[in-house]
């Protein structure tokens, strides 16, 4: 099955495994690929759910041998996927310094998102201009995953959903390059959206958003669903920066502490 444009429509099942929510929540922010993946692959991913999750902090260093220990692999595969995260920007490794969680400034928290406002806003264009009849139907299967997650009040599942919705319509709209652009740019700010995304009214706001977005898809309104998902990414911007400032005090506090 394709898109029309050559690109295989993938399978994609919105929301959390109940059998096991918290690995759920881990794995939902894997690289969609239909190919086996490898072990420093399979352990980047598992890092990212570990520093949207907040185990890891801005800034913390990452202990090759920690690391093996609590995958229970040899340091290899981990210095393979510390540096598929430097490639991404989730990971800053120095030279003789070793790695760390990435520690954001607001101008670049800013740029990210400006840069995934335009690349969206072509997506969701691209989409609208074509509306393949199954890509539609399972992004309407999302929104309803979507409106579920919000009337239960889990804002994990709700986060996933956002996440899951986002991955799938850029994967759909058949632009390559804006695809692995936005992909690595979600995963950088995952840690602050999902911050954002613990107050219900910010969850709300994304969800009406989206709204706007699926209508003008619907419609075959590229103008109208090019417009709505760069207010959306911009709302959720200004949300995530307010989170971004946050965690930065806490992250001052808490070094004053350690070091009172």
């Amino acid at each position: 099955m394709t898109t029309g444009r050559g690109d295989t429509i993938r399978p994609v099942r919105f929301g959390l495994t109940r059998e096991d929510a918290a690995q759920s929540f881990l794995n939902a922010f894997v690289a969609p690929t239909t190919r086996i993946q490898t072990l420093p692959e399979q352990l980047s991913d598992a890092l990212v759910g570990l520093i949207v999750r907040g185990v890891f902090k801005p800034g913390e260093r990452l202990h090759e041998e920690a690391l093996a220990k609590r995958f229970s692999v040899s340091r290899g595969p981990v210095r393979e996927a510390l540096r598929i995260l430097q490639k991404e920007g989730l990971v800053t490794m120095p030279p003789r310094r070793g790695a760390s969680v990435t520690h954001f400034t607001t101008q670049r928290v800013r740029e990210i998102f400006g840069v995934r406002s335009a690349l969206m806003a072509i997506c969701a264009e691209d989409l609208a201009r074509r509306r393949p009849p199954q890509v539609v139907a399972a992004l309407e299967d999302g929104t309803k995953a979507l409106r579920k997650a919000l009337e239960g009040g889990d804002a994990d599942e709700f986060i996933v959903v956002v996440y899951q919705l986002s991955t799938y319509l850029t994967d759909m709209a058949g632009n390559q390059l804006a695809r692995e652009i936005l992909f690595s740019l979600a995963r950088q700010t995952l840690s602050f959206t999902r911050r954002a995304l613990e107050a219900i009214e910010h969850r709300r706001t994304w969800a009406s958003n989206w709204n706007g977005v699926m209508q003008g898809i619907r419609d075959g309104d590229p103008v109208r669903a090019g417009h709505a998902i760069s207010h959306l990414v911009e709302t959720m911007r200004d949300a995530s920066l307010a989170a971004f400032e946050r965690m930065e005090a806490e992250r001052e506090e808490a070094e004053k502490a350690r070091a009172g």
